[in-house]
């Protein structure tokens, strides 16, 4: 998948290692085909004998944009939480697949992969977010394709594979959230917390303090249910780091 631009300060990335230094390691930022350095002190929480030991030629992983400056990129690998590793990793998963169908679609008109990127990709990351959401919605609300200045022949074409690629069994993954805390900001905690799940393409319900609901749905049930697990660990992360406490359960 390819995104335009720079990442900015604080994004999350998939990346490749390509090269291993005493001090540093380099990566490929596989979304942006670029390139990031990660100095030692940002391998791991603690002190790195050999870096050797936390990071393989090769290797792909998530890590945190800490500095951009132009072509120059840091990056830092302790910064980022293990679900929200599993979380990016799950969604640069569906990306890539969504690609695929982007590439299809694109053969339709004589187009290759790159072309059809500026033809009409990135203009759908632009106004959906991501490729996989716009192909979502063709399949929800496919009047709003052309809302949001699709032309037409675009429109129908992301309609159509979306309807022949995305018609198979969709899946449906519930799972109970707790989430509590005593602080005198308490409320605004576990609602920031809540707020934040919103962004993950699941859905939030309210059953009664301290319990909620999160629904997650998707053709790949081993995926959604991973992914409703990573979010779950990362509220209840959020909150715990603000004092209070949380657990989850995901329902059979």
């Amino acid at each position: 998948m390819k995104k335009q631009g720079y990442p900015h300060r604080g994004e999350l990335v998939v990346c490749e290692i390509t090269k291993i230094n005493p001090n540093s390691a380099f990566a490929n930022l596989l979304e942006y085909e670029m390139t990031g350095m990660i100095h030692v002190s940002e391998v791991a929480r603690r002190w790195v004998r050999n870096i050797r030991e936390f990071v393989k030629q090769n290797q792909l992983l998530v890590c945190s944009v800490v500095r951009v400056d132009e072509a120059d990129i840091s990056l830092s690998i302790k910064r980022v939480s293990r679900s929200e590793s599993e979380r990016k990793l799950q969604e640069y998963k569906r990306e890539r697949n969504a690609e695929k169908l982007l590439e299809q679609m694109g053969k339709k008109f004589n187009l290759n992969l790159e072309n059809t990127y500026d033809e009409i990709g990135y203009k759908m990351q632009d106004e959906f977010g991501s490729l996989h959401r716009a192909f979502d919605i063709a399949l929800r609300n496919p009047g709003l394709l052309t809302e949001k200045g699709i032309d037409n022949k675009w429109a129908e074409a992301i309609i159509e594979i979306a309807n022949k690629s995305f018609s198979e069994k969709t899946y449906e993954v519930k799972a109970e959230l707790v989430l509590s805390s005593f602080s005198p900001k308490g409320v605004d905690i576990i609602k920031e917390a809540l707020v934040k799940l919103e962004g993950t393409g699941l859905e939030v319900r309210y059953i009664s303090a301290p319990k909620y609901q999160l629904v997650g749905r998707g053709k790949n049930i081993k995926e959604l249910k991973g992914l409703v697990a990573s979010v779950s660990e990362q509220a209840i992360e959020q909150v715990r780091k603000a004092g209070g406490e949380g657990s989850f359960a995901i329902e059979e």
